[in-house]
Order: C-alpha cells, then sequence, then structure tokens
C-alpha cells in the first residue's frame, strides 16, 4: 500500500486553514500543522513532509529565512514550500522556487498545486533511487520541473520527448543541458523550444554525455529564459497567422534598407512562398525573434500570405492554441484527463454525416455504421485534437416535436456548424447561436459539398450574440474556424476572406 503523503501547513491562523485541512484529510493526505516558523522548521526536519505550506506571517522564522535553512540541510532540501499570502501581490514571491498560493484559499487551485508538487517530489525520489530510467507524460510532470529534477540529481543522459509526430531529444552532463534536438534544429534553438512543449511523453534513458556540446548555458539559466521566450512565443503566435500558412514577398513591395540580420534571412527565404514553420526550421536565428521579424514585415506589407493557401497539413491546431482552449474551457480547473466536448452539425444525420465523416481528416466514427446517420440523434464519430482535446461531432433530431432533447443534449458544446441551408438546419443553427449562445460557422459550397450553396448569412442567423462565420474552401477550415472562435471570442459577422484575416486563416 502507497505511503500516505505528508503536507505540513505552518500559518499562525488556524481558522483560516481549517477547510484546507479538511479537505485534504479527505483526500487521504496526512496533515500536520504549526504555528509559527520555529515549530514548522522542527517538524519538516523530524518529519520529512512531502509539501510545506508556509503563511509570510509566520512569527520567529519569516519565509525567505526558512526556504534558505531547508536549502543548506541535505535532508530537507528537496522539500517544495509554497508561500501563502493575503497579499494580491503575488509577483513579490517570485523568487521562491514553488511559488505562491493566495488566500482566501481557492480548494481547487490548491488541491492541484499540492498534487502536482508530490508528484514531482516522486519523481525526484524515484532518479535517487537505483531506478535506471524514468518515464511518464509531460501533462502530470512539466518538462522544466523534469529537467530542474534531474539537475539536482546530477544526472547524465539523454531525455527523449514526444508529442505525437513530432518528437525531440536533450542530452544531459551531471544535470547541465550540453545538446538537444528537434528534426533537423539543433542546439541552444532546440532547447527553448522543447522548454516550452506542455503535452507528450517523456522517457530518461541513463548513459554516457555526447561529445559535442554546443549547449553552454546552466540549467538554471535555461529553464528561466525558456519560460521567458515560451510566454513571449504565445504572444506573437496569437497575433500571427497559423504555423502552416504559405508566405511570400510581396510584389513590388519597397526594400527594407539595412535590415536587421534576422529580418534579412527571413526575406532571403520568402524569395519563394514557404510555410511560416518552413522558414523557422531553416533559419539559424532563434524562434522568437524569426516570429517578431515575420510579425513586423507582414505589417510593413513586405511579405503576404500566399491567396488560397490551406492549412492542409499539420495538426488542426498548434500546441499553444490546443493549450489556451483547454485552459479556458476548463475554466481554471485541473485535470489529467483527456478534456471532452461537442460540436454540434446542424443538418440531417444520413447526408451530412456521412459526407462529414468521410471528409474531415482524423474524425473516427463511433462504429462502422454510427446510429445517428439513421436516427439524426447522438455522436457521428470522434476528432483527437490532442493528446488532452477530444472533439465529438454530434447531431439532433431536426423535427420540432424533439426541440426539449436539445438543450440537455448539447450540454457541453462549445460551437454549431452549419452544413445544409434547409429551413430545419437553419432552425437548430438558430437555436445553438441564439439561445444557447455557440459560435456558429457555416460551411459554404466545397466546405459542405454544396448542400450550402450561398455565401451570404441567412437572414434569421444574422445578428447572433457570438457571430457567424461562412467558410467555403474546406471542412478543416470549419472546425478550425471554430475552435478558435470558442479560444477568441466573438467573431465578426463578414464574408469568408475576412474572417479567415481575423482568425488568421488565409
Amino acid at each position: 500500500m502507497a505511503q500516505a503523503r505528508k503536507i505540513l501547513i505552518a500559518d499562525p491562523d488556524v481558522n483560516a486553514v481549517r477547510p484546507l485541512t479538511r479537505a485534504l484529510r479527505q483526500r487521504g493526505y496526512h496533515v500536520q500543522y504549526a504555528p509559527d516558523g520555529s515549530r514548522a522548521l522542527e517538524v519538516a526536519v523530524l518529519r520529512h513532509p512531502d509539501v510545506i505550506l508556509f503563511d509570510e506571517n509566520c512569527r520567529l522564522i519569516e519565509a525567505r529565512s526558512f526556504v534558505q535553512i531547508l536549502l543548506t540541510n541535505p535532508r530537507t532540501d528537496d522539500i517544495p514550500v509554497v508561500v501563502t499570502t493575503s497579499s494580491r501581490e503575488l509577483d513579490r514571491f517570485r523568487g521562491f522556487r514553488d511559488g505562491a498560493l493566495q488566500k482566501p484559499f481557492n480548494l481547487d487551485e490548491v488541491l492541484s498545486r499540492i498534487d502536482h508538487l508530490c508528484r514531482r517530489v516522486e519523481a525526484a525520489r524515484e532518479l535517487k533511487g537505483d531506478a535506471r530510467e524514468i518515464e511518464g507524460g509531460l501533462s502530470q510532470l512539466p518538462l522544466p520541473d523534469l529537467l530542474q529534477i534531474l539537475a539536482m540529481n546530477r544526472r547524465t543522459g539523454r531525455l527523449t520527448v514526444a508529442n505525437g509526430a513530432e518528437k525531440g531529444e536533450i542530452h544531459l552532463s551531471a544535470g547541465q543541458p550540453v545538446n538537444a534536438r528537434v528534426g533537423d534544429i539543433e542546439g541552444e534553438k532546440a532547447l527553448f523550444r522543447l522548454v516550452a512543449w506542455r503535452e507528450g511523453t517523456f522517457a530518461f534513458v541513463p548513459g554516457p554525455a555526447p561529445l559535442r556540446a554546443p549547449v553552454t548555458r546552466a540549467m538554471e539559466d535555461v529553464l528561466l529564459e525558456g519560460m521567458r521566450q515560451s510566454d513571449e512565443r504565445e504572444r506573437l503566435l496569437a497575433g500571427l497567422p497559423p504555423l502552416g500558412q504559405l508566405l511570400q514577398r510581396t510584389p513590388d513591395a519597397a526594400a527594407v534598407v539595412e535590415p536587421h540580420p534576422v529580418t534579412a534571412e527571413v526575406l532571403e527565404l520568402l524569395r519563394v512562398p514557404r510555410r511560416i514553420s518552413e522558414v523557422l526550421d531553416l533559419t539559424d536565428s532563434p524562434d522568437l525573434e524569426v516570429l517578431a521579424a515575420i510579425g513586423a514585415l507582414l505589417a510593413r506589407g513586405i511579405i503576404e500570405r500566399v491567396a488560397g493557401a490551406e492549412l492542409t497539413d499539420g495538426p488542426l491546431l498548434g500546441a499553444a492554441e490546443v493549450h489556451a482552449l483547454r485552459g479556458r474551457l476548463m475554466r481554471g480547473r485541473s485535470s489529467r484527463s483527456t478534456l471532452i466536448t461537442k460540436v454540434v452539425v446542424c443538418g440531417s444525420g444520413a447526408r451530412a454525416g456521412r459526407w462529414l465523416l468521410k471528409s474531415m481528416p482524423g474524425v473516427t466514427p463511433v462504429s462502422a455504421e454510427p446510429q445517428a446517420l439513421r436516427s439524426s440523434f447522438g455522436t457521428l464519430g470522434r476528432l483527437d485534437v490532442s493528446d488532452v482535446l477530444r472533439v465529438d461531432l454530434v447531431v439532433v433530431p431536426m423535427a420540432e416535436a424533439a426541440r426539449p432533447l436539445w438543450r440537455p443534449f448539447m450540454t457541453g458544446a462549445i460551437g454549431a456548424v452549419l452544413l445544409e441551408e434547409s429551413e430545419a438546419a437553419i432552425k437548430v443553427a438558430r437555436y445553438c447561436a441564439f439561445d444557447l449562445r455557440m459560435p456558429l460557422v457555416i460551411a459554404a459550397k466545397a466546405a459542405s459539398h454544396g448542400m450550402v450553396t450561398s455565401e451570404v448569412v441567412p437572414a434569421p442567423l444574422r445578428g447572433a450574440p457570438l457571430g457567424v462565420a461562412v467558410v467555403s474552401s474546406d471542412i478543416s477550415s470549419v472546425l478550425r474556424t471554430l475552435l478558435l472562435a470558442a479560444l477568441q471570442g466573438p467573431m465578426p459577422e463578414v464574408p469568408e476572406t475576412v474572417v479567415s484575416r481575423f482568425l488568421g486563416l488565409a
């Protein structure tokens, strides 16, 4: 039987921590309490808790000194210490390795943080033992935490990570990074790319250090700089087209006078149309600088999107987009399981459903002949957007008599797609858009195999609270538009070319 995890709560206000203590004990944790810093230090040394919550108002020993004392003792230097405070200014606790939590406590947030830290501690203890390998999921043990553990234990070997079809590796020597590789990218550029990965799996295998060591930064510097670049990269990506978008130099655009070396490198590559992802891979410069250069060149009109170039390869959403959408749908709650959401298909179960299952890449029918095709009620198929996000494509009977079933069955849906211009299908779409306040995307022309012939928003659907988009290129773009609308908020009611630009699709 696994030993119960031990949590030490140091706080002079016993009433403030009673609800948390009760919640932890109900979940099987062994909770210890200390009213001041001196008693907390004694319990930490004698009982070696898995996690310590230390309130900034503790007397006798203040938080910063308490952490420094633990770090000087080999018995306690690996215990995570989270500072608790009633202050809203959490930035002043950035210097603490394990961060801070605000009071009054959000129990879900605190329990999630404690569970995360306990798993990190358990992984570190496994590495300290005789285990020769360690493997797991990045959603349970983020890569920065894993690298920190490997550094603390001065491990030498190779850490491989995989996220779908993407694979990478980081080589360590005595706990310090010496090289990294993603595809054909090597060194610091690859290392900072990998540090940004939030989903996927990892495996560490001990072994000799490589002869080449192009990475010379210390692990602490790598983690700080890597997380900074990750945040900046997500900010830049939010304002750029998808990574699969083709770009080219704008014909007759004015020449750039004495361009920055990174800008010159990007312009040279875009003498022929290339995808943004390809430009990132072919440049020697850091991804962050390349994305900034692309954004500036697009804003000045020196480069442009290639008209009609669709996102035909790669994932439906990028890793950063999946992370952001999942976080928005979870509303701050933490879960290790795959999040399952729904998209309502407004169209007849047989005609629209069969075409959707045939044409949407990556969709897996729930069975060889889904019941929903015959009854027009239920789940047609499932689309794994990533390891942690799945979309179920569902239909409901369009008859007015079935209307009472619509709301309960559509619970959890994030949007609707109109695949037919029949009066009944438009009625279901209107219910989704106005009654349930979902974003709506109309699949027109090629995107619906001709079942919707017009690119004009039907009158009953105009003025929908979260907007209506019309996409006529392909069904993948329809679903991507809908997912991004769920992430970014209301869509303007405008033609496809403008909607696509607004959502970064063209």
